[in-house]
């Protein structure tokens, strides 16, 4: 394809996620761009929207046949489309058997074996797991080892689920996606040390929220490349029904009617939690440094009101990077290959309601907190 712009494949394209993405990817001016999914209409709209430089393509992503047709001529196939977890590995081999690039929005479902071809395949490159896993980044300059140095993440939603967006959360949960009320110290996860639900404050969230201890993949890995002492992470939730829902899923009391009743259930309780109120996400996390005149704190709060629009640009921020040669070949989780300061120039840029904040505490003397809990207001 001498001569010509890197072609881009939007797999799920005219959807919330990959319509975002698009937007973006023709934002940026330099690439082609082909929107696929089921439904042609909905995929040729989307194109026209997006002016010149793209085309409409039919992609069935439960057909081998169909993704492989698609991915054909593709530089690179961006994974926008779901349930991930039902389509599982499908679109990552079609992408390897037509010798193009990947990128995905989810975690790639399942072991990561190198692409075909020597090619490059970034996963997890959404918004959790994804931006998620940028925040110790963003707060140590990505610079390792950091000694007695303790992370502390958060990620508190609010708004009603989709239907696709339930049944990959749902089957997170039963997929090794992380461990629940562990942490992760002195070079191990260490399971079962961490209470379960209580109610917290966190900055960028107006009032407290029920947090829960959940150490992700996505976190043991960062601690593990920057030398983290110590690394936790809480899911938080800004009512009860959501909370409810997981805690029946959980313990298998509300696995009857299969996976659509039960991510029905979910959007239902998600959408109770939400009524009357304006969605939001916001990610947030604390560095300690524990020293002898205490134990000075680093804060990064990332806020955002559309999930699928931050996890559609993190996604072409990963293709753009990708199509441009920045990523060296082989498998690469997104949060340890995308440049966090281009990941946050494009949610500015694209996203103008999602604010990044910093800010930095030295405590009193002598104080050292092991459990940081932010206060209101303090960004």
């Amino acid at each position: 394809m001498s001569g010509e712009a890197p072609l881009i494949g939007v797999l799920g394209g005219y959807g919330a996620v990959g319509a975002a993405a698009a937007r973006v990817l023709a934002a940026e001016g330099e690439f082609r761009l082909r929107i696929g999914g089921r439904d042609p209409e909905a995929a040729e709209r989307c194109a026209a929207s997006l002016g010149g430089a793209a085309e409409a393509r039919e992609a069935d992503a439960r057909s081998d046949a169909s993704l492989e047709r698609f991915a054909q001529g593709c530089d690179v196939v961006l994974h926008c489309a779901g349930p991930a977890y039902e389509l599982a590995d499908r679109p990552r081999r079609a992408a390897a058997a037509a010798g193009a690039d990947y990128v995905d929005v989810m975690d790639g479902c399942g072991p990561a074996p190198a692409p075909a071809g020597e090619r490059t395949a970034v996963l997890s490159a959404g918004l959790s797991p994804g931006l998620s896993g940028l925040l110790p980044r963003l707060l140590t300059d990505g610079r390792a080892p950091l000694g007695a140095a303790r992370f502390t993440g958060y990620y508190v939603s609010l708004g009603a689920f989709t239907r696709t967006g339930a049944m990959d959360y749902l089957l997170s949960l039963d997929r090794g996606y992380g461990t629940p009320r562990a942490q992760w110290r002195d070079g191990h996860v260490v399971r079962g040390v961490l209470r379960g639900a209580e109610e917290r404050v966190v900055a960028g969230v107006p009032h407290p929220v029920t947090v829960y201890p959940y150490l992700t993949q996505e976190l043991v890995g960062q601690a593990r490349a920057l030398g983290l002492a110590e690394a936790r992470w809480y899911n938080g939730f800004d009512g009860h029904h959501l909370l409810d829902a997981l805690n029946r899923y959980r313990s298998g009391d509300d696995r009857a009617g299969g996976l659509e009743a039960q991510a029905a259930g979910v959007v239902r309780a998600s959408t109770l939690d939400a009524l009357g109120r304006s969605p939001y996400h916001v990610l947030c996390g604390v560095l300690e440094r524990p020293g002898p005149e205490g134990a000075p704190v680093r804060r990064a709060v990332i806020r955002g009101a559309d999930g699928s629009a931050m996890t559609g640009v993190v996604g072409a921020v990963a293709a753009r990077e990708v199509a441009r040669g920045r990523v060296p070949r082989g498998v690469h989780r997104a949060a340890q290959v995308l440049p966090t300061r281009g990941v946050m120039d494009a949610l500015g840029r694209h996203l103008p309601d999602t604010v990044v904040t910093f800010s930095d505490d030295v405590p009193a003397a002598g104080v050292v907190s092991a459990d940081p809990v932010m206060e209101v207001g303090v960004l």
